[in-house]
């Protein structure tokens, strides 16, 4: 069994995705990871991740904001850890973001070693974190 929870990257850019899934797979080989780069039907296929999981989710898919997932995944999955994830997020909808659900909002690093960084930041269980709104 993985000491580490089942992954799920959400992204619409598959390169993107890819970065993270490679990241992931490098710092947590034992870790389940699922990639979902498809929007349609988004909503319920994350209803349906593994219990625990943590969820690295692109805030556009496919022109829509992924903030607008975040009640309905806080609602019917509140085990999930969901972090969203944006190019450029500016205070005011980083705050929205953790109003509406996520355990994190964060700007995506420009950088391999960033990369790594954050996803060492999120790797922990949740009862080692110091809060729902620590930085990466």
């Amino acid at each position: 069994m993985s000491a580490f929870p089942p992954v799920v990257v959400v992204d619409d850019d598959i390169d993107h995705a890819l970065i993270v899934r490679l990241v992931l797979a490098r710092m947590a080989p034992d870790a389940p990871i699922e990639v979902m780069t498809d929007p349609r039907g988004l909503a319920q296929r994350l209803v349906e991740v593994p219990q625990g999981a943590l969820v690295l989710m692109d805030r556009q898919l496919d022109g829509r904001d992924g903030i607008d997932l975040l009640p309905l995944l806080r609602a019917e999955r509140p085990d999930l850890r969901t972090v969203l994830l944006s190019a450029a997020l500016p205070e005011p909808d980083r705050l929205r973001a953790l109003a509406a659900g996520a355990y994190a909002a964060v700007e995506k690093p420009g950088s391999l070693i960033g990369w790594h960084r954050l996803m060492e930041s999120l790797l922990v269980a949740p009862a080692e974190t110091s809060t729902r709104t620590h930085a990466a």
